[in-house]
């Protein structure tokens, strides 16, 4: 079953021109097509810097507009966030050297959330250290006694062969 799409209004140069499609014959003729799309794409943007000016322009003007009340709310508002910024990294580095883990593994705003998390690292660093010991560790290997050619039949042996 073949589905056929209807040709959007003018997207295609052959479109418009009524045309039938032809296929591109050399790399020429499709460089030619690029460059004109490219010119086209560009000629979309070519008043960028002056709209970018405008709105420079505008953001000045708004600025220069707010009374001294604004401007002073607006520095507040810079200083609080700075100093809860501060604040935050404050408790989290003292959270982290109480606990003894990178302050950078810490997740979590409040002192609670930073020592729950804190505590949650301890306890996967104590399962991870419990899964690396080795059962046998300390105890010396059983070696049969005899040749090397009855420990090799042995061991073929106790593997089935």
């Amino acid at each position: 079953m073949s589905e056929q799409t209807a040709p959007t209004e003018g997207t295609e140069e052959t479109n418009e021109q009524g045309k039938e499609f032809e296929p591109i014959a050399s790399q020429e003729a499709l460089d030619k097509i690029i460059q004109a799309r490219v010119a086209r794409e560009r000629a979309k943007f070519a008043d960028y810097d002056e709209v970018k000016a405008k709105a420079d322009k505008l953001a000045e003007f708004e600025e220069s507009q707010k009374t001294e009340v604004q401007k002073a709310q607006d520095r507040l508002a810079a200083a609080e966030k700075r100093a809860a910024e501060l604040e935050s990294k404050a408790t989290r580095a003292e959270v982290a050297a109480a606990k003894g883990v990178p302050a950078a593994l810490l997740s979590g705003s409040t002192q609670e959330e930073l020592e729950a998390s804190a505590d949650a690292l301890i306890a996967f660093k104590g399962e991870q250290a419990k899964s690396l010991v080795l059962p046998d560790q300390g105890k010396t290997p059983n070696t049969p006694s005899g040749s090397t050619a009855d420990r090799f039949a042995a061991a073929l042996d106790e593997a089935g062969y």
